[in-house]
């Protein structure tokens, strides 16, 4: 396979040219300034004006599955991811049942294992979810877990965290925490009932105890300027951690809610204008460390059962790259490059995965077009829960490619399913 006449952008190998790259059995065979010779019968694809980037990795994805797969499965998932220009992803474990054991752990790879999209599994810190009794660290780092979370949950207990965090220094483990304080919150979902002190309060707690005990952790869905304050202060003191934001908190702010009702209830919620400036500004300038989607499907009755009981999250994987267009690079906010770090190279090296455009590396790639506009009118989710459905939308993810397969081609004129070849 060649693509041709590319704009070439890594952030880890320092490439940013228009150029070539050959692709021989799923690895990069060449990739040069200028133009390579096609060989007979090569399959071609001439892409002048577009991207090529490292295919996206989201740490933060809700694949549901089991008790809830009416709302997404892993197969459904994948596609959705997919068309997004992921070819890795972490699934959270608050599944129904939670995936607390080594056991339900090894469920999920059989039902993953002939899936083209790479999924790690996350598995719960706390048994049941309840915040109370450490899983079996020992035993999941046997079988290869990575990451350790109770996403949907904080950590309230102190003895419990200081516990984790020890094993985490011991195993290498990755502790993903979801940074809200249920003291603080009335009702879940929304800024006037969850209050910012909820984030802040729990955050400070979890810095001071990792700079007293070490460990890693990856702090979740950002959401207020005071938690980006702290953050960027504990990065200059030296702190190692890494944190996310959402497509939702760079889009979306709490005056919007009462247009999109509970399509925009998040937790945390979206907050103020200055709160989302403030995310953008710690992107910018390194503080935040990745756009993670927090993908979260739910069916419509989900979603419309009253402002209190509604459930809370939406569907954003498919349009994070479109999000990042539209709210940073056109902005003159970040070039593209950077954005490109925080959906790709720094979430791949949060995962020991370093994958340059270079000859020798596997082939997972994306193409982009920056200026593509198109409707956003259909979702490869078993979801839509989105205010962004239906909506235009700016820069597309043209084609998806892992191991030198094309798994997703935007570019056919055919039906939507024959996009994908997978």
């Amino acid at each position: 396979m060649l693509l041709k006449n590319v704009n070439i952008i890594d952030p880890l190998s320092g490439v940013d040219f228009e150029g070539d790259i050959r692709i021989k059995n799923g690895k990069i065979e060449d990739v040069v300034e200028g133009s390579l010779v096609c060989e007979p019968n090569e399959e071609v694809f001439d892409l002048e004006g577009k991207i090529v980037a490292p295919s996206f990795f989201d740490t933060h994805v809700h694949f549901r599955d089991f008790g809830e797969s009416d709302k997404e499965t892993y197969e459904t998932g994948a596609r959705a991811a997919i068309r997004g220009g992921y070819t890795h992803v972490c699934a959270m474990a608050n599944s129904k049942p939670p995936i607390d054991s080594i056991s339900k752990y090894e469920e999920v790879q059989e039902k993953i294992k002939n899936i083209p999209l790479t999924i790690f599994q996350s598995v719960n810190m706390t048994i049941g979810m309840k915040g109370e009794h450490l899983t079996d660290f020992e035993g999941l780092k046997k079988i290869g877990v990575k990451c350790i979370t109770d996403d949907g949950f904080p950590i309230v207990h102190e003895d419990v965290m200081i516990e984790a965090l020890k094993l985490s220094e011991k195993y290498g483990f990755i502790l993903s925490l979801h940074e809200e304080d249920p003291s603080f919150i009335e009702h879940p979902g929304y800024d006037d009932t969850a209050n910012r002190k909820a984030e802040i309060s729990i955050i400070e707690r979890d810095l001071k105890l990792l700079e007293k005990y070490g460990g890693h952790i990856n702090i979740q869905h950002l959401s207020s300027k005071e938690s980006v304050e702290l953050i960027r202060d504990a990065k200059k003191s030296g702190l190692k951690f890494t944190c996310e934001v959402t497509p939702t908190h760079l889009f979306f702010t709490k005056d919007m809610v009462e247009k999109y009702g509970t399509l925009l209830k998040v937790n945390p919620p979206v907050r103020t204008e200055m709160d989302r400036v403030a995310l953008v500004e710690g992107l910018k300038d390194g503080t935040i460390d990745m756009i993670a989607t927090d993908h979260a499907p739910h069916t419509e009755a989900d979603k419309q059962l009253g402002e209190f009981k509604s459930k809370s999250g939406l569907i954003s994987i498919e349009t994070a790259f479109s999000v990042a267009m539209e709210k940073i690079y056109r902005e003159n906010i970040m070039p593209m490059k950077d954005i490109i770090r925080c959906l790709s190279t720094n979430p791949r090296a949060l995962f020991g995965i370093k994958s340059p455009i270079a000859p020798g590396e596997r082939a997972d790639l994306v193409v982009l077009d920056k200026d593509a506009e198109y409707i956003y009118d259909h979702s490869y989710s078993k979801s839509k829960n989105t205010p962004l459905f239906g909506r235009k939308m700016i820069g597309k993810v043209l084609m998806t490619i892992k191991d030198g397969k094309v798994l997703y081609n935007d570019m056919k004129e055919d039906k939507r399913e024959d996009r994908f070849n997978c």
